[in-house]
């Protein structure tokens, strides 16, 4: 339920908060047209509605696109712009007769309306998260060479075991941070201890992976890995699915590959 309520701030806050701005300042001329009530719900509707496009083109050509592209970071929010524009400039056209505007060439209208997708693209392109959380910047970690495979069901002889109020008797599955606090996952229930996730995915090297700013999951506690119009996710044992950020996809995905090889 967090997750979604999350996923619904993040793709709902901040066009309406853009879409409020644009509707206080009436720019387009809308400011002496339009009574500030109608105004607002004007920029609001249309800055929200363009945002999915804009979303929806972003994420196809992201799915489509190949990774190894050198121009795969430029390419995808301006391709994902004029794609979102088309459709963009029609929503427009009509708020704007809807709203009694003046109305404006669809030509020249579109040049406008691809200005804001591509800005819009970029914006979302850049910060989206992956499903909760803004994308973390850091640096994936590396996989593991296929010879250093270690076998992730005893979590003995790490110092993060030592955080725990209690010790775990079933598996340990993952970590969900949680401002400062991580809630620690097994297949014996729940506990929260103080703790960056920096300082427990370092300490736990070898058990798990870190697949998202706010998520680390422990090798053993994986059951399968799902992939869904260019998003992965990791299917736990207890059926919880984990969100796997952009920047670690391609370790999980060797490390997930190495593991299958070796068959652990």
């Amino acid at each position: 339920m967090r997750e979604r309520l999350n996923s619904a701030a993040w793709l709902l806050g901040p066009p309406a908060g853009v879409g409020i701005v644009l509707g206080l300042l009436g720019p387009f001329g809308t400011f002496h047209a339009l009574a500030w009530p109608t105004r607002i719900g004007y920029w609001v509707s249309i800055v929200m509605v363009n945002w999915m496009l804009c979303d929806l083109a972003v994420r196809r050509l992201d799915a489509w696109v190949g990774r190894g592209l050198p121009v795969r970071p430029v390419m995808v929010p301006f391709l994902g712009s004029v794609l979102a524009a088309i459709p963009a400039t029609a929503v427009v056209h009509t708020a704007g007769a809807v709203a009694g505007l003046q109305g404006e060439g669809l030509f020249s209208l579109f040049w406008k309306v691809l200005l804001v997708c591509a800005v819009l693209s970029v914006v979302f392109y850049l910060s989206t998260p992956d499903d909760v959380d803004a994308e973390d910047t850091t640096s994936a970690p590396a996989p593991l060479p296929e010879e250093a495979l270690p076998d992730a069901s005893g979590p003995s002889g790490s110092p993060f075991f030592q955080r725990l109020e209690r010790p775990i008797r079933g598996e340990l599955l993952c970590l969900q941070m949680q401002d400062h606090y991580l809630a620690v996952h097994s297949t014996d229930g729940q506990q929260l201890i103080l703790c960056r996730m920096e300082d427990a995915a370092r300490e736990l090297t070898g058990i798990g992976l870190r697949v998202h700013r706010s998520w680390w999951v422990a090798h053993a506690g994986v059951a399968a890995i799902k992939r869904d119009k260019g998003r992965m996710r990791m299917l736990l044992k207890d059926g919880r699915e984990i969100p796997v950020g952009r920047t670690y996809r391609h370790a999980v995905a060797a490390e997930h590959s190495a593991r299958m090889r070796h068959g652990v």
